[in-house]
């Protein structure tokens, strides 16, 4: 074959050939003996490279670009413009591990997994090592990591370790060392089942071909693991997430898909008895096992850190009367410090009797007089850390400080040298990466993953691998790294299992829902709400900008009785005083731009964004790029005049006609529709109530306008003209907008549904239920022939006489006011009885 891939040049095919240098010197390329011609096991894959073709090879990664954004695959970079619309970056070219050197990989890392699973089960319980003195007391005591109410309590088997994330970086000399370990809410390993089917896709022959140990036993073996926690069978098993904002969220939706578990965030929780509950739009059902992606520290407020909104309260409680098990169990983050791997090979040797097969690369804690007498002479050769990752210091590169920080640094270790752990700075090794057509050598971290199972330990053949950006010492996918599929190659054919069922085989047809936890309900209600609210508010505001500059004075009244339909409590419009056009388009503009109103029209749109997020798993990949366009649909990189907003508005309400088509259309009409749907006719009828009592109120001429400016927000201008033509009567514009049925935007027609709705959510409560049905007879008892509406005369009275309501009119208004209270008080209801499980009030109209 030729020799290897440089960078473009003219005439030359850039995957012919490959150049590992420039390199920094004395680095071991993974891929390469010389820098020009592949390893053995190398071989297979740059011939398949040279062989496709630079053409090919585009193609082929432009379509997994796509499936990327297409599935929503994200990594959420803190302060990244895009966030959690990130989407996750991964090569195409996977990194080759050889059988013989993953036989060795295999054996350290579960011999350390071992190690590890015994000091933790010492440290919560016996404490032995502090006693004998092979565990300095310092680091255990002084560990903030160190959980006081885990001590002494019993954990299940298996589960004080369920899994343990190790980082390896191999040195210039081809030796493999121990960067780190994660031990108490490892992630990763759904990002590596995601790379290997995006890799696969790309490369099916080469994968077929190379033998590549398959990773979904692995995945097979957790899932078992985790339900043979609970001696309660069958068992449910939930995956407790930090929630959307969280880097690695998608991974925790994929994962909980796969796995078969339900995906929950704190809030979704509650401890009753001293068992642990999951909230759901059926009842409370009872958690056996939770595995979580939340910190120690953040898993319960009661117990541990009181300003945690991410736990559940009680939780210890629950774990230390054994009704619910952990996994990792709470306190492993104990021994996720670095200052513990100087006293590893000791420990090995007391708790194994064996040998340190896989060495941690060199670390000194500080803590130790010696160690820290070493540090400060070389200061030059190390990576200063600190001791308790919790701490959240960066790392310092000594040689780099310039000498008025080096001075700083050595003041900060002098003075809490236990601190800060030093360890020796490692030349990691590099691997091609495909970037810009062509291929490039970068320097990467390997993390592989052990599992605890009753049958003994398991280690995922491969893992994550995070490739540097360029030009990288640091690998972290924070400060925009990459990743890589991991091939752990065979000579022999490998286990094929998969699970996800082939698609030569029957699968048995099911229409049942998976169970819908309450925050799930909670969110799609609030964005049903929330998407209403923005439409009503940008409907009016539409309605608004093109008269506030243009009106007549006597449009002023009817333009303001317009906006107070809105019910904004944040108002910028004078109470004291009669506002003016200047003041009103003031209040305008900024309920168009203000971000930090939070009735505004651009924070209800982000409010949407923020909703959408935290249900994005359920929502379509259409849905979310709709909400992704609504996020900015009012946002401009330059001041727009009032009358330009109109076109914004206009776009604006396109995209939200086009999410209802959504909702209507494209929604399986389970409980999270049910919610939505309820969430949008309830807001809708809060709206329409507001404002059909402003027309109870009798109009006088200057502001009889209001009636046309209500039929244009309700967009039912057309439906009265073809009855009424262009004559504007009160009673009439009440008709169409608050009894007529066929309407669907009016009243009659929202709280018909609210009813209909409600009646076909599970364990819905019957008095609820009877008082929204007595509201709809209520309504529809109304006769509008028989109110006798005052009409204005040109002085704006009636025959001579001041303005004054008809009985039945007044009756019709107080009718109104009760429903615009109930409706909110119904809503708490069914917060209550849904969302957060507390008990509901009695509520009827006039309440």
């Amino acid at each position: 074959m030729s020799a290897a891939l440089p960078g473009v040049e003219h005439g030359v095919d850039p995957v012919e050939r490959y150049e590992s240098a420039p390199r920094p010197a004395r680095t071991w390329e993974e891929s390469s003996t010389d820098g020009v011609n592949p390893r053995e096991h190398w071989s297979g894959l740059m011939h398949s490279l040279e062989t496709l073709g630079t053409e090919e090879l585009r193609r082929r990664w432009a379509l997994a670009e796509r499936r990327i954004r297409e599935n929503g695959v994200t990594y959420n970079i803190y302060g990244d413009p895009e966030g959690m619309n990130r989407p996750w970056q991964t090569d195409l070219v996977p990194l080759l591990i050889a059988e013989d050197e993953w036989r060795f990989l295999e054996a350290g890392i579960i011999q350390r997994a071992e190690l590890l699973s015994r000091l933790l089960e010492d440290l919560y319980g016996p404490q032995n090592l502090i006693t004998e003195g092979h565990f300095p007391a310092a680091l255990l005591y002084g560990n903030p990591a160190f959980l006081r109410p885990m001590v002494g309590v019993t954990v299940p088997p298996h589960s004080h370790l369920h899994m343990l994330a190790v980082d390896l970086a191999r040195s210039p000399d081809g030796q493999w060392w121990v960067l780190a370990d994660r031990t108490q809410a490892p992630s990763g390993s759904g990002y590596a089942l995601e790379n290997r089917t995006i890799v696969s896709d790309v490369l099916p022959d080469l994968f077929r071909d190379s033998n590549v140990q398959r990773l979904a036993p692995f995945f097979r073996a957790q899932r078992e693991a985790l339900l043979a926690m609970s001696p309660r069978q069958p068992a449910r098993v939930v995956l407790l997430t930090p929630g959307p904002l969280n880097e690695t969220y998608f991974e925790q939706s994929f994962l909980a898909k796969y796995l078969g578990l339900t995906l929950v965030v704190g809030s979704d929780l509650t401890v009753r008895e001293r068992c642990v509950y999951l909230k759901t739009v059926t009842g409370l059902e009872q958690v056996d096992v939770i595995l979580r992606r939340v910190d120690d520290g953040f898993c319960d407020p009661l117990e541990l850190r009181g300003d945690s909104l991410l736990g559940v309260s009680g939780l210890v409680d629950a774990v230390v009367a054994g009704n619910v098990a952990v996994a990792n169990a709470l306190g492993s983050g104990l021994i996720e410090s670095a200052a513990i791997m100087p006293f590893l090979p000791g420990l090995a040797s007391h708790l194994l009797g064996e040998e340190i097969k896989l060495p941690s690369v060199a670390t000194w804690w500080c803590g130790q007089e010696p160690a820290l007498d070493w540090v400060l002479d070389h200061l030059d050769r190390v990576v200063v850390k600190p001791a308790f990752p919790s701490r959240g210091m960066e790392p310092v590169f000594g040689a780099e400080l310039p000498e008025g920080q080096r001075a700083e640094l050595i003041e900060r270790l002098r003075k809490a040298p236990h601190e800060y752990v030093a360890q020796e700075r490692v030349a990691l090794s590099t691997a091609p990466v495909w970037e810009d057509d062509r291929l490039l050598p970068r320097s990467m971290v390997l993390r592989t993953y052990v599992l605890r199972t009753p049958k003994g330990w398991v280690a995922m053949p491969g893992g994550l691998v995070r490739v540097s950006e360029a030009d990288g010492a640091v690998v972290s996918m924070q400060r925009g790294g990459h990743s890589k599929d991991a091939w752990v190659l065979s000579h022999k054919p490998v286990d094929t299992f998969s699970m996800l069922r082939p698609a030569t085989e029957p699968l048995d047809l099911r229409r049942a829902s998976p169970v819908v936890p309450s925050g799930v309900a909670d969110n799609t209600f609030w964005l049903g709400r929330s998407v209403e609210r923005a439409e009503n508010i940008a409907r009016i505001l539409r309605s608004m900008v093109p008269r506030v500059r243009l009106g007549e004075t006597t449009e002023l009244e009817s333009l303001l009785r317009l906006h107070s339909s809105l019910g904004s409590r944040q108002s910028k419009l004078p109470k004291r005083k009669q506002p003016t056009f200047v003041a009103l388009e003031k209040e305008m503009r900024s309920m168009l731009t203000d971000m930090k109103r939070w009735d505004s029209l651009p924070c209800t749109l982000a409010e949407i964004a923020r909703i959408g997020g935290n249900v994005r798993e359920r929502l379509s990949a259409d849905m979310m790029l709709l909400i992704g366009q609504l996020r900015t649909a009012m946002q401009s990189e330059q001041k727009l005049t009032l009358p330009e907003y109109s076109v914004k508005l206009t776009e604006c309400l396109e995209l939200l006609s086009a999410f209802s088509g959504m909702e209507r259309e494209n929604l399986i009409r389970g409980s999270g529709w049910l919610f939505m749907s309820l969430g949008r006719r309830l807001e809708r009828a809060i709206y329409l109530t507001r404002q059909l009592r402003l027309i109870t109120r009798p109009l006088a001429a200057g502001n009889w306008s209001y009636l046309e400016y209500l039929l244009e927000v309700a967009d039912s201008s057309v439906t009265y003209r073809t009855r009424y033509y262009t004559t504007l009567q009160p009673l009439a514009v009440l008709d169409v907008l608050m009894l007529d049925g066929s309407n669907p935007r009016s009243l009659e027609f929202q709280l018909d549904h609210l009813v209909e709705l409600y009646e076909k959510l599970p364990r819905f409560d019957p008095a609820d239920l009877l008082t929204l049905t007595r509201a709809l007879d209520r309504l529809r008892s109304v006769d509008l022939q028989s109110i006798v509406y005052p009409t204005p005369g040109p002085n704006g009275s009636a025959a001579g006489k001041p303005l004054r309501p008809d009985p039945a009119l007044r009756r019709l208004d107080l009718s109104l006011a009760e429903l615009e209270e109930l409706l909110p008080s119904w809503s708490n209801n069914l917060s209550s009885r849904y969302f957060s499980h507390a008990r509901t009030l009695p509520i009827s109209m006039g309440q």
